[in-house]
């Protein structure tokens, strides 16, 4: 091969590697930096969408607990009220107990029972035990208004009202 060949392929390869750096400068630069940038906006966006399903699920899980509660709330609220049946049940939490007045109030959708019970408990954790076994009692029932608590030489003498609701 000759000098001036040789010196014509050197010309040739060093064009041909000049494309090829320019080709990959203009076209594939871009492109990998477009990638790049897709590639952390996704991983940014999957963050987010972890983050939401998991709100998402604490929130499905609160609503289906709200929807068997509702249930039940329902089911409570279409029974009707029995006075004799809720004695009973004061019977098995509180020492004495009288039901100073009945009244009943009826509005659009529901009818109210409020009744004032003065009762006499041995110690104030068998008030909360009452409180807390209202919310699993068969009627909807709200303690309205401040309660009243006085020591008493057999325990403590307590007054509160009640509020029983039931459906019309």
């Amino acid at each position: 091969m000759s000098k001036f060949a040789s010196f014509g392929m050197v010309i040739l390869l060093f064009i041909l590697l000049s494309v090829v750096v320019v080709f990959g400068f203009f076209v594939f630069t871009p492109k990998i930096k477009a990638y790049r940038a897709l590639s952390i906006e996704q991983q940014l966006l999957s963050d987010e969408l972890a983050a939401a399903e998991k709100e998402f699920d604490g929130h499905y899980s609160a609503l289906q607990n709200l929807q068997e509660r509702e249930k039940s709330i329902d089911i409570a609220l279409h029974k009707h009220f029995d006075l004799d049946r809720f004695e009973r049940y004061l019977k098995q939490h509180f020492s004495s107990y009288t039901l100073r007045s009945i009244v009943s109030e009826k509005d659009e959708f529901f009818q109210t029972e409020l009744i004032v019970v003065r009762a006499t408990i041995a110690t104030p954790s068998e008030y909360y035990r009452f409180i807390d076994a209202l919310n699993q009692f068969e009627w909807v029932v709200e303690v309205d208004g401040t309660q009243q608590f006085k020591g008493v030489k057999d325990g403590i003498a307590t007054q509160f009202t009640l509020k029983v609701y039931t459906k019309l």
